[in-house]
């Protein structure tokens, strides 16, 4: 990311992003910004089916965050939302949260498991 690209973030998107990225959360590691499907996600989990959303900037509207978190669930992914001002006062409480959703969370495989081929061994 460029430094123009970072002046776009919030200050509460910068400083969870500042603390996702020095935390260790096991193998756990995230992303900003990325393309999941049809939809961005602030911060995307690799290794657990987690987005991470910070409400402190201006949205395209209710009907439109519920369709995209509504396909984020449907594909198996935990969307995590946190207020900006939450992240202001108890950073270390938001961390906590996201921690224990990734201990619960479901691991993804790191590659998708090859599917039978459905003939038999040595033919």
């Amino acid at each position: 990311m460029t430094d123009e690209q970072d002046r776009e973030m919030s200050e509460s998107e910068r400083r969870l992003w500042r603390a996702l990225r020095g935390k260790k959360f096991g193998s756990a590691k995230f992303r900003r910004d990325v393309s999941v499907g049809p939809y961005r996600a602030t911060f995307v989990c690799d290794t657990v089916p987690i987005v991470v959303e910070v409400d402190d900037v201006a949205t395209t509207g209710i009907a439109r965050d519920a369709a995209r978190d509504q396909w984020f669930f449907c594909h198996g992914y935990r969307v995590l939302l946190f207020r900006g001002d939450d992240i202001a006062a108890n950073l270390d409480g938001v961390l906590s949260i996201i921690e224990t959703e990734i201990r619960s969370a479901p691991k993804r495989p790191l590659r998708p498991a090859a599917a039978p081929s459905g003939r038999a061994e040595g033919t």
